[in-house]
């Protein structure tokens, strides 16, 4: 089971749905989508995307692609694109303390691994940064947060990254104070998506 309860996702459901038997099929229905979706992403063969980070257990692409599907558990590789995050100092894969499951990766390691998987970058999510996005490891790595305003007591950025048929890119960022008044007035920000290059779903 995806780990969503401990994050109120199941909360918000019977928040929304008050009979209860409502609630929990819908929430088993969304574990069942989460089961199935793809786990990373991969930008004209050069860039791999995914939620968390690099896992020890990488060594080629294809360990993603052979992923089985639907997840009954998260762990291992699968656990470690959803939740390992970089971190600044850090030698090589070490646990991960703070979240208390998967591992930190070091500048070293995004050096190596991007080698080794024969792409050109990493970017990611799962870490808030200040104006919604982030270069480690001499940019070999990126950090994409795209939600403003993560926490009432923060001030962050939202960013969201474009990527053009050059694998040039670009960022698009959004203020917290933009962010209050678009969720105002109800807007959602969009940006183009190229539609030439080759995109894989992993």
């Amino acid at each position: 089971m995806i780990k969503i309860r401990t994050y109120g996702f199941a909360a918000e459901i019977r928040t929304r749905y008050r009979i209860q038997a409502d609630a929990q099929g819908l929430y088993n229905h969304f574990n069942e989508v989460f089961a199935e979706m793809p786990l990373a992403a991969l930008v004209a063969g050069k860039i791999l995307c995914m939620h968390g980070g690099l896992s020890p257990d990488l060594n080629s692409l294809d360990d993603i692609r052979n992923i089985k599907r639907p997840l009954k558990m998260v762990k291992g590789l699968a656990q470690d694109l959803l939740w390992a995050d970089p971190e600044a100092g850090a030698q090589g894969f070490q646990k991960n303390q703070i979240r208390g499951v998967s591992w930190v990766f070091g500048e070293n390691a995004v050096h190596h691994k991007t080698k080794q998987l024969g792409i050109d970058m990493v970017i990611r999510a799962h870490q808030v940064v200040e104006f919604g996005y982030a270069f480690f490891a001499n940019r070999k790595l990126i950090t994409v947060f795209s939600a403003a305003r993560y926490h009432e007591d923060l001030c962050n950025f939202a960013a969201v990254v474009i990527v053009d048929s050059r694998l040039e890119l670009s960022f698009l960022q959004l203020k917290p104070s933009e962010y209050e008044q678009q969720r105002k007035e109800k807007l959602v920000p969009t940006a183009d998506v190229e539609e030439d290059m080759d995109d894989d779903k992993i």
